[in-house]
């Protein structure tokens, strides 16, 4: 019985951390994954609206909904990671764990949704980022702007 009413309190305490979105769920990838994943592209140019037709699809952001806006970034893993070495900024959220650094990148902007299928504008440009750094070691989890 007391088990039972220890498991149902700490069931309470998560759900409501849950609801003030101080815990996130994983859903299993880790924040520097899930980065990874909807950010990173190291091995193309990108810039076309093909490049993030595909890109958005094959990384899964067009689905359950379209996401309305996305950069990936077109640097080697170490070039990105390294921006976090840099002098600490403040973050949109206020946190200052944010870093900046110049990079290639593809912004991909929703212009069409249809059932089943998200269409998007790409431009290609070389421009200041903003990462959001977590770790030890810092590592990337957050693009901020």
């Amino acid at each position: 019985m007391a088990l039972q009413k220890t498991l149902s309190l700490l069931l309470l305490l998560l759900l409501t951390l849950l609801g003030l979105g101080l815990v996130q769920p994983s859903y299993g990838q880790s924040t520097y994954q899930r980065f990874l994943r909807q950010h990173v592209d190291s091995r193309g140019p990108g810039g076309t609206n093909l490049y993030c037709n595909t890109m958005m699809q094959r990384r899964g952001m067009t689905r359950p909904t379209c996401k309305q806006f996305n950069t990936f970034i077109h640097e080697n893993i170490r070039t990105i990671n390294n921006i976090c070495r840099t002098t600490n900024i403040r973050c949109k959220n206020g946190r200052m764990n944010c870093h900046a650094g110049v990079v290639r990148v593809t912004d991909c902007r929703l212009t069409a949704r249809f059932p089943q299928n998200c269409r998007y504008q790409g431009r290609g440009s070389s421009r200041r980022v903003v990462i959001a750094c977590e770790g030890n070691p810092l590592v990337p989890v957050h693009l901020d702007s």
